[in-house]
Parts: structure tokens; C-alpha cells; sequence
């Protein structure tokens, strides 16, 4: 079994897992969702997750009437009958179901779907090996047209993005904003590493997620490096001794070439600060109530 599935409490197999065609996140992509992993039975950063689900779903006025109590047992029973130690879940609500198809967004009861799965095979090596990503004509979306932090169900903008570069070539794309500033990637926040030794990360102000792992990774680096977190041009950014990306999933993975631009993969401080990251997973996992 590769995974499972978990509709509105209800556990079922992925090919008995339904939810209607009238439902809005399906005709509207009209829902948020988290994304996370979990480490010997234990999942990270829970409480984070479930805080920003909340955001995202408020600041679309999608009604959440479960409480955060609820939202973790199912996860765990979910993940307790898939019956492995590490995996991927994903955590979805949307708007629900309409009797009619139509923009009004005046419906009563929202859909929950969690979804577990078996974690990539490909990660360790990807944390080896590293990315060869690509800067993508799609500029990511200005946050005065869409709010970088509503972690939203519609993924356009970023698939468009990752078509883009994988027709020339990638394995991922880096979106700039309209005014020419590096934000994040795809699905990942970025980090440079300057030739002066000091880590870099885009701010949230010029328009991107306010990440978790990112978050993290800032917080792991104190006593480290110095950081910063700034509007940088990509040739600015690009002007580097490391690039790494992070995500809640990946964890951090070196970037090895982006556009023309050739990286060490991966670098010293990068190493150091996965070292430090997870030092920082395993206290979580220790101390953690998450446990299914």
C-alpha cells in the first residue's frame, strides 16, 4: 500500500476515496492545505501546521468547525493504519460541496481530505546530490492580487513555472515578482550563501509564504552565520558560494547550478546548518506529543 486516504473522517484505500465533482476545490481549486512529514511516528511541527491551515482558511472565510484535537487524530489515525514510521501527509480543506456550479461562495460545509503516502525514494539523494533549477519567465504572483500566505489549493501560478523550466531542461524553477526580485520556488523557500560567508533569504515582504522550514532554518542558523533577510535582484542572489532550498519535505537540499551559474553541492555552511536543522528535528521529535 503506497497510501491512504481520510474523507471527511472516513478512512478509505485511494481508489474508494471520492469526493464530488461539485465540490469547490475541485472546480475552483477553492480550498487550502498543509504539507509536512513525520519522523519515527512522530509529526513535525504539528501545531504550526495546523495554525497556519487556520490562516489560510480564514483569510478565504472557509468555515474550519473542527477543532485542533480533531484535525490531529484523524491525521494520526490516518497515518496509524498506513502503519509506517516516515511519511508524507497532506492535509486539505475546501469550501464543499455546491448544488450548482457557480462563483458564489456561500456554502455551509467545508470538505476535510488528509492524505498519507510513503515519503520519496529520491530524497536522500536529492540532499547529495543537489537541484539544477532554472530562473522562470512566470513571475510569481503579486501579493496585492493574491496573498503569498493563503497556502491555497490553486497552484497555477507555480505550474506554470515548473512547465516552463522543465521544457528547457530543470528540475525546478525559481519565480522572480514583478519588480525583478528572487521570492522562492515552486514548492521551496531558497537561501544563498554570500562570498562574504552571510545567509541570505528573500523577505516575506516581496511577496512570499512565510515557511515553516524557513523559519526554522533562520532559527538554526543563529551561532552559525550571520542572516539576513532582504529584496535581492537575481544577479545580486545569484552571487554566491552555496544555494540550498528548503521545504517542510525536503528538508534542505543543495542547488548544484542555477541558469548559468555553478554552485559547491553541497557547501560547508549549508552542511553546517542541516547539521544544525536537524538537531532541532530530533529535540522536536523527542519532545513531541504528535506521536501516532
Amino acid at each position: 500500500m503506497k497510501a491512504l486516504a481520510n474523507i471527511n473522517g472516513q478512512i478509505l484505500d485511494p481508489q474508494r476515496a471520492q469526493v464530488s465533482v461539485f465540490d469547490r476545490g475541485f472546480l475552483f481549486g477553492d480550498g487550502v492545505y498543509e504539507t509536512g512529514r513525520s519522523y519515527d511516528r512522530v509529526f513535525l511541527f504539528l501545531e504550526e501546521h495546523i495554525q497556519r491551515l487556520r490562516k489560510s482558511a480564514g483569510r478565504l472565510g472557509i468555515p474550519v468547525p473542527w477543532t485542533d484535537k480533531f484535525l490531529e487524530d484523524q491525521l494520526k489515525a490516518t497515518a496509524k493504519a498506513f502503519g509506517k514510521d516516515n511519511v508524507y501527509f497532506r492535509v486539505i480543506i475546501t469550501r464543499g460541496e455546491v448544488s450548482q456550479v457557480g462563483l458564489d461562495i456561500a456554502t455551509e460545509n467545508p470538505t476535510l481530505v488528509i492524505l498519507v503516502q510513503d515519503l520519496s525514494e529520491g530524497l536522500s539523494r536529492l540532499r547529495s546530490e543537489g537541484y539544477y533549477l532554472l530562473t522562470s519567465s512566470v513571475r510569481r504572483n503579486s501579493s496585492q492580487s493574491q496573498d503569498p500566505n493563503i497556502k491555497s489549493s490553486n497552484y497555477l501560478n507555480s505550474i506554470l513555472a515548473l512547465k516552463d523550466v522543465k521544457e528547457r531542461g530543470a528540475m525546478d524553477a525559481v519565480l522572480l515578482n514583478v519588480d525583478g526580485f528572487v521570492t522562492e520556488g515552486t514548492t521551496f523557500s531558497i537561501f544563498s550563501v554570500s562570498p562574504e560567508g552571510k545567509l541570505r533569504t528573500p523577505a516575506l515582504s516581496v511577496g512570499i509564504l512565510d515557511g515553516i522550514t524557513r523559519r526554522h532554518i533562520l532559527k538554526a542558523s543563529q551561532g552559525l552565520c550571520n542572516a539576513e533577510e532582504g529584496a535581492y535582484s537575481l544577479e545580486e542572489f545569484q552571487n554566491a558560494k552555496e544555494v540550498f532550498i528548503a521545504s517542510s519535505v525536503r528538508e534542505i537540499c543543495p542547488v548544484y547550478q542555477w541558469d548559468e551559474k555553478k554552485y559547491q553541492a553541497p557547501g560547508p555552511l549549508t552542511l553546517k546548518l542541516y547539521e544544525a536543522y536537524r538537531k532541532g528535528v530530533e529535540n522536536s521529535v523527542k519532545n513531541s506529543p504528535h506521536r501516532y
